[in-house]
């Protein structure tokens, strides 16, 4: 019991730091956190730093705290940067680093509250979105 105990104020503080959840995978999917690859559940959690990571024939789809909808086809690598969604004190960021693969956007709240304050980095380039559907492939 006390082991239980010990153990719940770290776990209610990750989830005080939740940026967003899976909702739906297949295959095999990691988050990279804090230096640890983790495999990625139905339900689990995103916190701000997470990097997900798809594998062959593999996909995930993310939903964020302000109804974002993030998904990746296989051979995916996307790192989040930065959430913050605090629509009170009008602080809203969201940056996103698509590193390879296939990534569809549906952008949520933060976007109709504070156009531009979503932002997409690749490689190449860096998008500034203002609320809309989109979709990035990057080799």
């Amino acid at each position: 019991m006390l082991f239980l105990l010990a153990a719940t104020p770290a776990l209610a503080m990750d989830r005080a730091q939740t940026v967003g959840s899976i909702k739906t995978l297949t295959g095999e999917v990691f988050i990279e956190r804090n230096g640890e690859k983790l495999v990625a559940e139905v339900g689990g959690y995103l916190l701000e730093g997470d990097t997900l990571v798809t594998g062959e024939n593999s996909s995930i789809g993310v939903i964020f705290r302000d109804d974002t909808i993030l998904s990746l086809g296989s051979r995916s690598t996307v790192r989040i940067d930065r959430f913050v969604f605090d629509p009170a004190a009008e602080n809203m960021s969201f940056l996103t680093n698509v590193r390879k693969g296939t990534v569809q956007f549906i952008s949520g709240q933060m976007t109709r509250l504070q156009p531009g304050s979503m932002v997409v980095e690749t490689p190449l380039s860096t998008i500034g979105i203002r609320g809309t559907r989109f979709l990035i492939k990057v080799d």
